[in-house]
């Protein structure tokens, strides 16, 4: 969400943090003074602060929800509404910092309307403005409030409380979203978007220092909250990019578990190191995150993390479970910047600089363990990496050997020559986030779109999670078989999907294709309803066809039509997706030929065939002529 202003100035520190840094410099070490300094860049980004939630009346709308409802959603307060929130902005920043920073509602405080008394509670506040909303610029509003806070309250804002959300009612010009001012303590949001956790950390991200987090344009790095916001109520579960996590500070010497964070230069030769994630930062011995020091010297370092899609990061939209390499415009991912995805690494996986950097560097990813449990990567400077890395242990042996043919789980990743995510062998192929959200729809733009193996194209129309898209496809052994995929086996398509409002226009087709490089569709089963609005999972079973390279498809569409040719529909909210996965022969490589049959196939001759030689060969063969058996 853009920033409105831009303003750079304001938000100074409180006394009892400056005191911190007031006794003499002399004694300490170039070190101690490096982590003195990080520690002052970082304060912002942690400790209490204390929020106020303000729910804005004009004179002709109010923001639509209740105090009670705005104080869950914000702080988590269950209250008077009975109901629990578990991700919000209070939470959401508490769990990813690991509490060094933590937001926490203001208790209360009195103040004076024209001799009416007004009441911050637990961190929420209605003020009444004498303006109107409706077709209004939001900037009239915001003003409005302001200036009523401080008449209230007193004129020094950040002397009551450290921030304040400005819950706008619905109705105001313009489609925007919510904004912030940068190094600030105002945020302003429209109607519900004053709710959703991921548009609540976003902007007080902007109050932070925090930049924007991009890829091919400015919001589109979805591997953290300072990209895209999403319309979720509790979700989704991440935290920041790479560059973003640095600047916290929650990870490094001010972190509350210690500095597990590593800078690495050009003369520090080659670098082989293991890294989790940050969801481990607590537990791990490992470092969570490394700053690459651009030769230049001009700020526009590298950051690389890996992305574990795990307990506070488990929800992350794009690069689960792999490598990023993310690069700040400048400051060295001290100061706002913002932050571009330029890598998103799977095992044995490089990315190498280009333009954008002042040296010839690469990044490999020599493998990851367990999926999300850490990731081994070597960096290094030049043509190649001279420091053998350290052996890896032989690991000890598996209680029964394994069987043939359990090649285990597979996880998809995009197939470029086939315009799909494809899975190897295995007895379950997940998309994972390759299909998550709809063409280009508003924040939930689709990964390599359309997903789709012949000419269907995706309905770019609606926003994320408000409207239809099709955000994963899971292909398994209906059995719960760990064989790997076998003609002729029963297997089960589940597929997660989006289903707008009560799911009752919405409609899922499933498709397989026994050739993926050739697909001829055919139909599983009946048209399917969505079951109910939100997120639901319809699934279909069918029998797998020969085929070495097959494909299965889900098509959602909003109300009933007809698909064509290409066995897709092309409505504005429809969504197709395709998944390919490798079968094996039925009849395994190697097998025995028939038995002999129990009697002869004809009667004896009469005679010998021919005459025995005269004499037997002169020597006899060097070898049998037949093998050992197998043991």
């Amino acid at each position: 969400m853009a920033s409105k202003g831009g303003k750079k100035d304001g938000g100074s520190f409180k006394k009892t943090a400056k005191d911190l840094f007031e006794r003499s410099l002399e004694g300490r070490t170039e070190e101690q003074q490096r982590n003195v300094d990080q520690l002052r860049r970082h304060l912002v980004s942690l400790g209490e602060k204390s929020v106020v939630a303000v729910r804005v009346q004009t004179t002709d709308a109010v923001y639509g929800f209740s105090e009670a409802v705005l104080r869950r959603e914000v702080f988590g307060i269950r209250g008077e509404t009975g109901q629990d929130d578990t991700l919000n902005l209070s939470s959401g920043y508490a769990q990813c910092s690991f509490g060094a920073l933590t937001f926490t509602p203001l208790a209360s405080e009195t103040g004076n309307d024209g001799g009416d008394e007004v009441s911050i509670v637990d961190g929420v506040v209605t003020i009444s403005v004498d303006v109107a909303s409706n077709g209004i610029s939001d900037s009239i509003v915001r003003n409005a409030v302001t200036d009523k806070i401080k008449a209230v309250f007193g004129s020094d804002m950040q002397a009551v409380a450290d921030y304040w959300m400005y819950c706008l009612p619905p109705g105001t010009s313009g489609s925007w979203i919510a904004y912030a001012y940068v190094n600030h303590y105002i945020s302003v949001y429209n109607n519900q978007w004053c709710n959703f956790p991921s548009g609540q950390m976003h902007e007080l991200g902007h109050n932070l220092g925090y930049a924007h987090s991009g890829e091919s344009q400015t919001y589109d790095d979805q591997s953290g909250m300072m990209g895209y916001s999403y319309s979720q109520d509790e979700g989704p579960v991440m935290c920041f990019n790479a560059a973003k996590s640095w600047q916290t500070g929650w990870y490094g010497v001010s972190g509350e578990y210690g500095d597990k964070t590593l800078e690495y230069s050009s003369g520090d030769g080659c670098l082989v190191t293991t890294l989790s994630g940050i969801a481990d930062y607590d537990t791990t011995p490992n470092k969570v995150l490394i700053k690459i020091v651009n030769p230049s010297n001009n700020g526009a370092d590298l950051f690389v993390a890996f992305n574990a899609k795990k307990g506070i990061n488990s929800g992350t939209i794009e690069a689960g479970n792999q490598v990023t390499v993310v690069q700040v415009g400048s400051g060295g991912g001290e100061v706002y910047s913002e932050s571009t995805l330029l890598g998103k690494l799977s095992a044995g996986g490089s990315y190498t600089t280009g333009s954008n950097f002042g040296g010839d560097l690469t990044v490999e990813v020599v493998g990851i363990s367990g999926t999300t449990d850490s990731a081994d990567v070597t960096i290094y400077f030049g043509s190649e990496c001279t420091v053998t890395p350290p052996p890896v242990p032989t690991p000890p042996p598996t209680p029964m050997p394994t069987k043939e043919g359990q090649s285990g789980p597979q996880m998809a990743s995009y197939n470029a020559a086939l315009g799909a995510p494809k899975c190897s062998f295995g007895s379950t192929c997940d998309s994972g986030d390759t299909l998550n959200g709809r063409g280009t729809i508003a924040n939930g733009n689709e990964l390599d779109r359309p997903n789709a193996l012949n000419s269907c194209t995706d309905g770019s129309s609606g926003s994320y999670h408000s409207d239809e898209s099709i955000d994963k496809i899971v292909v398994s052994q209906a059995s719960g078989s760990l064989n790997d995929f076998t003609e002729g086996d029963v297997v089960t398509i589940s597929a997660t999907v989006w289903c707008w409002s009560s799911g009752t226009s919405d409609f899922i087709d499933f498709y397989y294709a026994s050739d993926a490089s050739n697909p001829e569709w055919t139909k599983i089963g009946d048209r399917q309803q969505c079951p109910g609005g939100g997120q639901q999972t319809v699934s279909a079973s069918y029998t797998l066809p020969e085929g070495s390279i097959q494909a299965v498809r889900a098509n959602m569409m909003y109300q009933s039509s007809t698909a064509g040719a290409a066995s897709c529909t092309s409505g504005s909210y429809d969504d197709t997706d395709d998944l390919v996965i490798t079968v094996k022969p039925d009849q395994p490589v190697g097998s025995p030929t028939a038995p002999p049959t129990a009697l002869p196939t004809a009667n004896l001759t009469q005679n010998p065939t021919a005459q025995p030689t005269q004499n037997p060969t002169p020597q006899p063969s060097n070898a049998p002529t037949t093998s050992q058996p197998t043991p």
